[in-house]
């Protein structure tokens, strides 16, 4: 019976004193090392992610840099290949201006399509554009005024034009139509609506088209008024002829003459924080403060200017952020009757003529945008052109930069 009861306990396997002398377990030593490892890779992943976060971000800003750039480039494209558009090539040598250049108002003496200034404004109390010429990289973007009608595409006919001031236009017309005129009476509404093409304050530019004769006429605008008659109302009055047949200006009432406004648009690289006009961006320049550089960022600003030269009131506009360069050269004729077009840069000689006695000569712009990313992603430039703006000690900005061609189809047909 012993003997049985023996068989029936071994059959129930160890006793609990032997399981646990062969249950196995952790030393402190392998516990040890198993954290310091889990510990080592915690380390070099996070270090991983930060970096991956980081490399992510930089991307995030150049690609939004890029994209502020093509949208700004884009812009001042349009605009370039609009100059001329119901203007003048260049008022000073126009055989169609009615009024000679030098009794016309001092913003509208040198009018004309495309006016070039290289190295304007001046940038070099900018802390940024100093530390780039001290580091043999000195920059100094150009500036261009251009001039045609960017307001409205119409030339509006006119009513009555008697006494060269006082120019009433023909309310039934296809182009007060397409402005949405007839779409309403309130002539308050109708007021406004005349403002968004010839200007809400005094100092706008008005050409007036005798279709008899083509010649034209510039004028200042001092006040539009809607109403059954709709009215544009000049500073001075145009010159005019008793006779519908005299080709001195307004002839007899001037019904079925045309006008339209002439806008003066000027791009340029400015310090805008820096500047009056930038008051309206105070904001946007307080919210990306204290990153390096940010206290002398640039940017490309589109303003209008008036008959006198000065700023059109709110017309100032940020086109591109953190643009660092605008350059231009031009493709032109320098000799009527010669068709060859040559290429001249600000450099060239012949350069001074285009942007002085003979812009109606030219006949492409050639043009390039460049703009920064916020922050560095290199300790030293790239030679070879510009590739990295320096914004700090050893911090060096990515660049992208935009280049276009650019014809002018409205001087194309010039041959004087």
């Amino acid at each position: 019976m012993s003997r049985h009861r023996s068989t029936a306990l071994s059959s129930l396997g160890p006793t609990p004193r032997a399981a646990r002398r062969v249950e196995g377990g952790f030393t402190l030593v392998e516990l040890m090392v198993a954290l310091s490892g889990g510990l080592f890779l915690s380390m070099v992943v996070f270090a991983l992610a930060r970096d991956t976060t980081r490399f992510y971000q930089r991307e995030g800003r150049i690609a939004s840099a890029t994209l502020a750039g093509i949208i700004g480039f884009e812009r001042l494209k349009a605009d370039i290949e609009r100059a001329g558009y119901l203007s003048t090539p260049n008022v000073a040598a126009d055989p169609l201006s009615g009024v000679p250049a030098g009794s016309l108002p001092t913003g509208l003496q040198n009018l004309a399509a495309v006016r070039i200034t290289p190295d304007t404004p001046s940038l070099t109390g900018n802390a940024a554009f100093a530390l780039n010429a001290s580091a043999g990289q000195a920059l100094a973007p150009d500036q261009i005024v251009l001039s045609g009608s960017y307001s409205a595409t119409d030339e509006f006919a006119v009513s009555e034009a008697s006494d060269g001031q006082t120019i009433t236009l023909q309310p039934n017309s296809p182009p007060m139509a397409r402005l949405g005129y007839l779409g309403t009476t309130d002539s308050a509404v109708q007021t406004a609506l005349l403002q968004n093409v010839f200007g809400a304050a005094a100092g706008q530019i008005l050409r007036y088209k005798n279709v008899k004769t083509g010649r034209f006429y510039l004028g200042q605008i001092a006040s539009v008024a809607g109403g059954t008659r709709p009215t544009i109302t000049l500073s001075t009055p145009l010159p005019i002829t008793a006779t519908s047949a005299g080709i001195g200006g307004v002839a007899g009432y001037g019904t079925g003459d045309s006008v339209n406004v002439v806008n003066i648009v000027r791009y340029r690289v400015m310090d805008l924080q820096h500047d009056s006009l930038g008051t309206a961006w105070t904001a946007l320049f307080t919210a990306s403060q204290g990153a390096t550089g940010e206290d002398a960022r640039t940017e490309l600003v589109r303003d209008q200017l008036n008959s006198t030269g000065g700023v059109v009131a709110n017309s100032t506009e940020i086109v591109a952020e953190y643009a660092v360069g605008l350059e231009f050269a031009v493709f032109g004729q320098l000799a009527i009757g010669n068709p060859t077009l040559a290429l001249s840069v600000p450099t060239d000689s012949t350069f001074a003529t285009y942007t002085g006695t003979r812009p109606q000569g030219i006949r492409a712009v050639r043009m390039r945008l460049s703009v920064r990313s916020r922050e560095g992603d290199r300790a030293a430039k790239i030679s070879g052109g510009l590739f990295r703006f320096r914004i700090g000690t050893s911090e060096w900005a990515r660049v992208r930069n935009f280049q276009a061609d650019i014809a002018l189809p409205n001087q194309r047909s010039v041959r004087w």
